[in-house]
């Protein structure tokens, strides 16, 4: 796997890995650098377009959820799916449609700011902010004492008023709206959202974390959305305060959940640890955030087989290479390493990240030369379904998830991976190689 890597147009010799010293910071050879910028910014503004026209597919809010292409891949038997009630139940969820819908939405609204796209987020959040119902996501607003609770249907074919709350998509619009309004430069969501905290405090107090359990991945998708929530409101308002003291004691139980089985990671989880890591300027925090993102990377290659603590080896891109797979679609706990690599600016981790990253922009990403699952000739742009720009995943998870789909997640994982990887990028140093490859 570690070979057909290689094979691509780059090489190792594209990294100056500075690492001669055990802690001596890692650092880019500066054409190298410069390249492959260019190529994970020219592939996030294909992404972000592609989910804008996604989300405009219909006159309604939350479109494009999932294009089914069929049997024989032919663009002219591809049908979409445009809101949750459509899901097909015997491999989705209501839950899971809603999380993967507001995902896209805050990862749009987490990249510059297009027409198009403000003018998406502004329609999405008003609706967000203002309507009793979300038609699209199964979704309604409850009201009470002062906290406003989200309710979905558990069922797009059962009675509509069987509904529930879910901490994690409570979490989730939180997110979405905190992110969108900061980015459209507005505050008249902060106090809906206060509200919104309030609904999931009662929904999901401290005594329910443990005995509402069902996976670390899941819990961990509520403290990655909290986590970028606490971020992007003002530090000296009561809402960040009490928000504050919510994270640090969920945190905590994380922490010990963690502890308790060894078995536990989750991407999720490491873009919250790089969130609150880059949040705190505390000496002590820091250390600890740090420690965990240490141990994430070690859980995820392996116990006993390597860590990072070993110092510089090559034995870490070919354990984390071995772990996913390096030629099968790796956005997702591309995620979690991409937020890693931020945090620790480990020579090995960030050079197997990017490419990783580079592969799955050369072989899933949707172009001209490369339309995807959906074969026939492409003619003109229409062809294309205004899927260019887009991800999708590969023949071998898709068939562990019986589906032959292109779904909005496939896109807004790998757009959320980029934007990481970039701003890991824009803190690691550029060198010049005297000799240094031209053509990189």
């Amino acid at each position: 796997v570690l070979m057909n890597l290689l094979s691509l147009p780059w090489t190792l010799s594209a990294f100056l890995l500075v690492a001669a010293a055990k802690q001596a910071p890692a650092a880019l050879e500066a054409s190298y650098k410069e390249r492959i910028e260019q190529l994970l910014n020219t592939s996030a503004t294909l992404a972000a377009r592609h989910l804008s026209k996604r989300f405009s597919l219909t006159t309604n809010l939350f479109s494009g959820y999932e294009l089914e292409y069929g049997k024989g891949s032919k663009a002219k038997a591809a049908k979409w799916t445009h809101d949750c009630l459509g899901i097909a139940t015997s491999r989705d969820s209501v839950e899971n449609c809603v999380l993967r819908q507001l995902q896209a939405l805050t990862a749009l609204c987490d990249v510059p700011m297009t027409a198009d796209s403000k003018e998406i987020a502004e329609k999405h959040l008003g609706h967000l902010l203002r309507s009793p119902e979300i038609p699209e996501l199964a979704m309604k607003l409850q009201k009470m004492s002062g906290a406003s609770i989200f309710l979905v249907r558990k069922e797009p074919d059962g009675d509509p008023g069987d509904m529930d709350a879910s901490p994690a998509i409570q979490a989730s619009m939180l997110m979405a709206a905190v992110r969108c309004g900061q980015a459209l430069g507005q505050k008249q969501h902060l106090d809906d959202a206060e509200s919104w905290f309030l609904g999931l405090s009662t929904i999901y107090p401290e005594d329910m974390w443990k005995k509402s359990f069902t996976s670390f991945h899941r819990s961990a998708m509520t403290w990655e959305s909290l986590a970028v929530t606490a971020l992007h409101i003002g530090k000296d308002s009561s809402f960040h305060q009490g928000l504050e003291e919510y994270l640090q004691r969920f945190e905590i139980f994380l922490r010990d959940t963690w502890e308790e089985n060894k078995e536990h990671w989750s991407f999720a989880s490491a873009r919250a640890l790089a969130v609150r890591w880059f949040s705190t300027k505390k000496k002590k925090e820091r250390v600890k955030l740090k420690q965990w993102a240490v141990e994430h990377v070690d859980r995820f290659l392996g116990r006993s087989q390597v860590h990072l603590t070993d110092g510089p080896n090559d034995r870490i891109s070919k354990g984390i290479l071995a772990r996913i797979g390096g030629s099968r679609y790796t956005c997702g706990p591309l995620q979690g390493l991409a937020s890693l690599a931020a945090i620790l600016k480990d020579a090995e981790v960030i050079q197997v990240v990017l490419q990783l990253m580079e592969k799955d922009i050369t072989r899933y990403q949707i172009q001209p030369s490369n339309p995807g699952p959906i074969r026939g000739p492409i003619r003109k742009p229409a062809d294309l379904l205004g899927l260019l720009g887009g991800f999708y995943r590969d023949d071998d998870q898709l068939q562990l998830e019986h589906r032959k789909t292109l779904r909005v997640d496939d896109t807004a994982m790998c757009l959320i991976a980029i934007t990481h990887m970039l701003e890991t990028l824009a803190s690691i140093k550029s060198v010049v190689v005297d000799g240094a490859r031209e053509d990189l």
